[in-house]
């Protein structure tokens, strides 16, 4: 489990948006959808940061071996960069289901 660990923490912010910004949507809760967006956000920074932490443990602790090999940091951001599109592609998305409901 402590493998998986980081990229769960990666996925949750997108997870949360689509399951809470549609109920935001909806308005079956009383959070409005900007703050649902905004909260994500921050969410999928600190959640960043905290898997980053915890795959740099995982690589210090795999087998007991000391690794010195960076290059899971290179692939690590770019899977950073691909879940933040994402998150924002399902934000914008949202807001244009949100814009279309309104009108």
């Amino acid at each position: 489990m402590p493998g998986i660990t980081p990229l769960l923490l990666i996925l949750l912010p997108i997870l949360f948006q689509i399951i809470i910004g549609r109920k935001a949507i909806g308005e079956t809760i009383s959070l409005k959808f900007r703050t649902v967006c905004f909260m994500n956000f921050i969410l999928q920074i600190i959640f960043s940061i905290l898997s980053f932490y915890a795959a740099s443990y995982n690589m210090q602790t795999l087998n007991g071996q000391n690794y010195r090999c960076g290059m899971w940091i290179v692939g690590f951001i770019g899977l950073l960069l691909i879940s933040s599109f994402l998150l924002i592609a399902t934000m914008i998305i949202q807001y244009f289901i949100k814009r279309s409901y309104q009108n």
